[in-house]
């Protein structure tokens, strides 16, 4: 059921699954995992519920990730656990929010079982992926907000939003550093955005519509029918020349070439005796008078 003022058109942000579990965690204060009531940490000090809250809920949302059989999901999970962290202790220090979560890791592998599968992911966080991840759901967040001002579509007809300067400076940074996590969340995301647009808005033009991410998709449609043609040319060459394909199209080639002929040669016949009809038409007819003897 479709809560007052949303459409079945607002669409969730690739991370929002993630969110809900997290926001369900900080609300229970019955959470206890092992080795987070005697945690501290400097950079938590601010932290609503202090460290030893953002460690039991830390903890317990990697224990969840870790029953998921879904590498990518578990990815990305590790990246919204970064961004939320971030979030929680409302600190863009980048670093020292990683060194609380290696922190947290360590708990998660030493006392609950969490055998170091995380360790590769939560190692490679850095600044770049968290404001990667901040512009995914905040480019969401801005569609969101253009749908409700624009639905129902008895309200003032809008067809331009944010999301179109946002987007462009994402798919400026995406062709610059191509990631390919990243890069795909956009294309998704103009997927959703040009059918709305398109579809539910019914606006007409180019103009109002998300680019293509790649240079690729730009280009696409002109180089790869030239292509197509330089490949086949060249596969119907090497059968012509190297294998039976080529005699025997020779012969066909031949035997029409002789019908053609024929027929050419059967109309110039016939359009020559029609000509030479049309002449003798033409030519005055002579009566001669005899004398009767």
């Amino acid at each position: 059921m479709l809560h007052q003022g949303q459409t079945r058109n607002n669409i969730e942000d690739p991370y929002s699954e993630y969110k809900k579990n997290l926001d369900i965690y900080k609300a229970d204060d019955d959470i206890h995992m092992s080795g987070c009531e005697k945690f501290t940490n400097a950079h938590l000090k601010d932290a609503e519920g202090g460290a030893p809250k953002i460690c039991n809920i830390s903890i317990n949302f990697l224990n969840d990730l870790k029953k998921k059989n879904d590498s990518f999901y578990q990815e990305d999970g590790c990246k919204y656990l970064y961004y939320w962290l971030h979030a929680e202790t409302k600190s863009e220090a980048s670093e020292d929010i990683l060194d609380v979560y290696k922190k947290l890791n360590n708990i998660f592998n030493d006392q609950n079982g969490g055998f170091h599968m995380f360790d590769n992911y939560i190692n490679r966080m850095d600044n770049d992926i968290y404001q990667k991840v901040k512009k995914i759901i905040l480019i969401y967040d801005k569609f969101n907000n253009f749908e409700r001002e624009v639905m129902p579509q008895n309200s003032q007809k809008k067809c331009t939003s944010e999301c179109i300067t946002l987007f462009t400076s994402c798919v400026d940074e995406c062709r610059k550093v191509y990631d390919y996590d990243f890069c795909n969340k956009l294309k998704k995301f103009r997927e959703h955005y040009n059918y709305f647009i398109q579809s539910i808005l019914q606006c007409k033009g180019d103009e109002y519509l998300l680019k293509p991410v790649d240079v690729f998709d730009i280009i696409g449609m002109i180089i790869i029918p030239f292509v197509l043609i330089l490949i086949t040319s060249f596969i119907l060459q090497l059968l012509y020349k190297f294998t039976p394909f080529g005699p025997w199209i020779r012969s066909i080639i031949v035997k029409k070439k002789k019908i053609w002929d024929n027929i050419s040669q059967e109309e110039n016949h016939l359009l020559h005796n029609y000509e030479l009809d049309k002449d003798d038409s033409k030519k005055p007819q002579y009566k001669l008078a005899y004398n009767s003897l």
